[in-house]
């Protein structure tokens, strides 16, 4: 099973230490699970530990993903059942066995689903954020060297030739922007010949 890398733009050094950070993390979670699972045993199959089974199972999901975590799931359904068997739980039929081990099992598995699902779009509203700012202050940028007012049309004192050079340098050198230009202006600027 591969171990995804906690960051996909980085490279070299800082791509080996996320790569050991996440094998370190994934190996945390595996002897936290076991852990819970001999916590379990050693109180017996009459007290139910269900719940502290879904702390590795969400430390594997939030740092590592769906699949580390989903994975975290099969392996807290083992213990549970080694801990209850070991116990020495006994059921009525197999049916009710296999009932409950169903029913643990799909319970962890919504615990990393959603857990990871949680992660990824808190992880997605923040790059959103970080570009909403980006664009509001090229916005801002822009704002500063408009010749006029957008309100009003007053033109403004610092406007001149300079400002629509300025101005045109900004949205040539942003794509937010370059939708703004006519086709010639949107064209890269060539040199003055000379004469």
């Amino acid at each position: 099973m591969n171990l995804p890398v906690l960051e996909n733009d980085v490279t070299g050094d800082a791509a080996s230490r996320r790569g050991s950070r996440a094998v370190f993390i994934f190996t945390g979670c595996w002897l936290l699970l076991l852990v819970v699972g001999w916590v379990d045993y050693i109180t017996g199959y009459e007290l139910g530990f269900f719940v502290f089974y879904t702390v590795p199972i969400g430390l594997a999901a939030w740092y590592l993903g769906r699949w580390p975590g989903i994975c975290m799931a099969l392996g807290a359904t083992i213990a549970w059942w080694l801990a209850d068997a070991l116990a020495g739980a006994k059921y009525s039929s197999q049916f009710s066995f296999w009932w409950n081990s169903t029913v643990h099992f799909s319970a962890f598995v919504i615990n990393a689903v959603t857990i990871a699902k949680i992660r990824l779009d808190l992880r997605q509203r923040h790059e959103l954020a970080a570009k909403l700012e980006a664009t509001r202050q090229t916005l801002r940028a822009a704002a500063k060297v408009l010749p006029a007012c957008p309100l009003c049309g007053k033109a403004h004192p610092q406007a001149g030739q300079n400002g629509q050079a300025d101005l045109r340098d900004l949205a040539r050198g942003n794509a937010d922007l370059s939708g703004a230009l006519c086709e010639e202006c949107a064209q890269p600027a060539r040199p003055a010949r000379r004469s």
